[in-house]
């Protein structure tokens, strides 16, 4: 059973889990399994200059170039360093990857057309060439097979996954095909790790410091241009615009963790009017205080993305907090 809790109890039949939790952190001395793409890069560049003043303790300076994207950001982590790095686009690479995110209408208006048309057809077939009930249902049944893959297929292509007749953002998905894109920015944290000797956390709190401080909250609108969102911006989009809502600041933040091989994640969904509300846990050893949550054994310490709240891992908001505790409950989102 999943349950919020603020202590930590060592009880004899979670050790095990402690240990793989244990193990896992540790593993993090070998830092990034993936290495800089050679050449140019994939999707964007970062890089940290330490010598500079940057002027404010926290600030971003987002561009529009023309053929160029430019998102600079500083901030403070939780262990007081500055971090300040630049990231850069070209602009028809940030057009095609905005394109792949968001489902149009008419899209789905010619599936349901091809849906329709197919089972009319069958109909059609069956009836002129003498076949039995059986043999209909089983075509028809096979035609709305396809018609559920074909849909799937679409809205998982756009970032999306269809629960019943509803669709929402697939937020596993959606972190793992960023992790490439925000390497660049997982770079320049594991610099920063390397210089100050960081241990896991102290990583995962400079992520969390970026997107809760650096990152306006702003809740992107539910259609955009004739485009279905789910009320959610990418994760490159959250770095290039600057801004995002709890859920688009949480896959951004799950995509750069991502690039640590051994990093385990969890996506907590709080079900609300009108959007509700998402959050983030990390597999670690709570330490006395922590909020976490235990999802297959295991406990994974909460992250409050959203901002702008300063919430250091393993804190969330008193709004979250209630919203964690009522009969509803949440929904859990492995990302790895």
């Amino acid at each position: 059973m999943l349950g919020v809790r603020k202590t930590l109890l060592l009880l004899g039949p979670l050790a095990a889990a402690f240990a793989v939790a244990y193990r896992l952190g540790a593993e993090w001395n070998a830092r990034l399994e993936m290495r800089p793409v050679d050449g140019d890069l994939l999707a964007g560049q970062a890089a940290m200059d330490f010598g500079s003043d940057a002027g404010t303790q926290t600030y971003q300076r987002v561009t529009n170039l023309g053929s160029m994207r430019v998102a600079e950001y500083g901030f403070q982590n939780f262990n007081q360093d500055r971090l300040h790095f630049t990231y850069k686009i070209p602009e028809d690479q940030f057009k095609k990857y905005n394109s792949d995110y968001g489902y149009l209408p008419e899209d789905l208006a010619d599936l349901r057309a091809w849906h329709k048309t197919a089972r009319n057809g069958a109909y059609q077939y069956a009836v002129k060439n003498g076949k039995s009930q059986a043999q209909l249902d089983a075509a028809v049944a096979a035609i709305d097979k396809q018609y559920q893959d074909k849909l799937h297929n679409y809205l998982s292509s756009r970032g999306f996954v269809l629960e019943g007749d509803v669709t929402r953002i697939d937020m596993p998905s959606v972190v793992k095909r960023n992790g490439p894109y925000l390497k660049p920015i997982a770079l320049v944290l594991d610099k920063v790790a390397t210089e100050h000797n960081y241990q896991s956390m102290d990583i995962i709190g400079a992520g969390l410091s970026f997107v809760q401080t650096a990152l306006k909250y702003q809740q992107p609108d539910d259609v955009y241009k004739g485009k279905h969102t789910g009320a959610f911006i990418a994760p490159l989009t959250s770095v290039v615009l600057g801004w995002g809502n709890c859920d688009s600041k949480s896959a951004l933040l799950g995509s750069i963790l991502s690039n640590w091989a051994q990093m385990r994640m969890i996506g907590i969904f709080i079900p609300g009017n009108p959007t509700g509300h998402y959050l983030m846990g990390v597999l670690q050893i709570p330490d006395q205080g922590d909020v976490f949550v235990e999802y297959q054994g295991l406990q994974y310490v909460l992250l409050e993305p959203a901002g702008p709240a300063w919430l250091p891992p393993g804190h969330v908001g008193e709004e979250s907090m209630a919203k964690l505790n009522v009969p509803e409950g949440y929904k859990i989102d492995p990302f790895f």
